[in-house]
């Protein structure tokens, strides 16, 4: 799945309209830059974050960017700009029509990744640093390998090391089947689920029943490849038996297992809802695990014991993760040459053995070409949802990505949550919320 380069007229204008912001006048130690060099020797660079504060990205990240610091003591230092979440994206282009994209540039928008800045020359290549760093290379995702590699061999975006594919959580308290319920058919973990309920989502982007929808879709015939097939070009057409049956389904268990408050729930509802007995399953992935740890108890209520619950992926041995994909990663074409020199070192700390299990211990998931340290191995097993989710995952797996990365970003925001309660109610059949999906995609890919 290579990527290929725009070239030509895109970016003739687009550096045209660079050009006329002023990027060659610049001041690099303005105040809203968010990258400059310090004094005294130390290269100290700024970078906009969204994993800062109250972000549930900020428990690990902030310390191990503080962890970079005191190892390059004297010689690099990192600080963070705090950008909320929702905003991260828009912070990026504008600064971007300023030329003044930081050193590290921590994502951004697909399509204006893919479209824009890579093709644009924003984005420094990776490819002979990773060619001289097999530590870092030996290690990333094939999948992601291939996809962020271009038909020149330039390598704009970092790959992964770490896939944290999503199952669910269920309260052993309340629900108990005993088997491996990840080797199940969907039929028969239905069955075995019988009236048990759901902590669903269905405000926002209607996130734990994307998920459920996406492992519905994925034990279809031809499910897995047909997600897959929005990698490339986003899904328009949802009018196929695969969606259909998926969300027939998926309106079945709203309408029979839903947990009470599910209609209208955003995220933090549903999560209340499971984590105060009201509700014996949600869908999430592996970073919800700190949830379940009695340092959070505060949150729990009605009986509810972190201790109890336990993890699987979904039924098919299907994890919902997207392996072919941009990383986290990627560096600024206008950075220095010190500047390099610590972004290097700073993509070469986080995909250090250490970190990287120090990551998976936070936030779960496998780093599938990482040999694990028998230090790792006893920690992960003390987290027991992490445990379950490690067990799950092995070479049987079926990586299914989320079906809200595979459609216009518009849709997956608000439109596909806006309509999941007719759907619940029962005022759309599957068939015509296929076809109001179909609408919704095709107009936003007009637009």
């Amino acid at each position: 799945m290579k990527k290929k380069l725009i070239a030509g007229i895109l970016a003739g204008s687009m550096l045209a309209a660079l050009a006329g912001c002023g990027g060659g006048e610049t001041d690099p130690g303005a105040a809203d830059s968010p990258s400059g060099s310090g004094s005294g020797g130390v290269i100290e660079i700024t970078i906009p974050s969204y994993k800062t504060g109250e972000n549930v990205g900020a428990v690990f990240f902030e310390p191990q960017v503080e962890r970079f610091n005191q190892l390059y003591e004297g010689q690099y230092k990192i600080n963070l700009e705090s950008v909320p979440q929702d905003g991260f994206n828009d912070r990026l282009k504008q600064l971007a029509q300023q030329n003044m994209l930081p050193v590290l540039v921590q994502g951004g928008d697909v399509d204006w990744m893919a479209n824009i800045a890579f093709p644009n020359g924003m984005a420094y290549d990776l490819s002979e640093w990773l060619n001289e760093t097999p530590a870092v290379k030996d290690l990333l995702l094939e999948d992601g390998l291939e996809y962020c590699t271009n038909e020149d061999g330039s390598i704009y975006s970092l790959p992964l090391a770490t896939v944290r594919p999503t199952g669910f959580f269920y309260n052993s308290a309340l629900w108990d089947p005993q088997e491996d319920l990840s080797a199940m058919s969907m039929d028969e973990f239905l069955t075995a689920l019988g009236d048990q309920k759901i902590a669903f989502s269905t405000a926002e982007n209607g996130w734990v029943a994307a998920l459920f929808l996406t492992a519905l879709i994925a034990e279809e015939d031809g499910g897995v490849e047909w997600l897959q097939s929005g990698v490339e070009t986003k899904i328009t057409d949802f009018n196929t038996p695969i969606f259909i049956n998926a969300v027939a389904r998926l309106q079945e268990l709203l309408q029979n297992n839903a947990a009470p408050n599910s209609i209208g729930a955003a995220y933090a509802d549903a999560a209340n809802s499971f984590m105060s007995n009201q509700a014996a399953l949600i869908s999430n992935g592996p970073w919800m695990s700190t949830d379940f740890a009695e340092t959070n108890s505060a949150n729990w209520s009605n009986g509810f014991n972190g201790a109890d619950v336990r993890a699987s992926l979904f039924p098919g041995q299907v994890g919902i993760a997207n392996t072919a994909c941009f990383g986290e990663w990627w560096i600024s074409a206008s950075a220095s040459e010190e500047e390099l020199e610590l972004a290097k070192a700073f993509l070469e700390f986080v995909y250090s053995p250490e970190e990287l299990e120090a990551f998976l211990l936070a936030e779960g998931g496998d780093a599938p070409k990482l040999e694990y340290s028998d230090g790792f191995k006893a920690q992960q097993g003390e987290t027991q949802v992490l445990a379950d989710l490690a067990a799950d995952t092995t070479e049987e797996t079926v990586f299914a990505p989320c079906i809200l990365d595979m459609i216009p970003a518009s849709v997956a925001n608000s439109d596909f949550g806006r309509l999941l309660p007719s759907l619940a109610d029962g005022t759309y059949s599957p068939e015509e919320f296929a076809q109001w999906m179909t609408d919704s995609a095709t107009a936003a890919t007009a637009e």
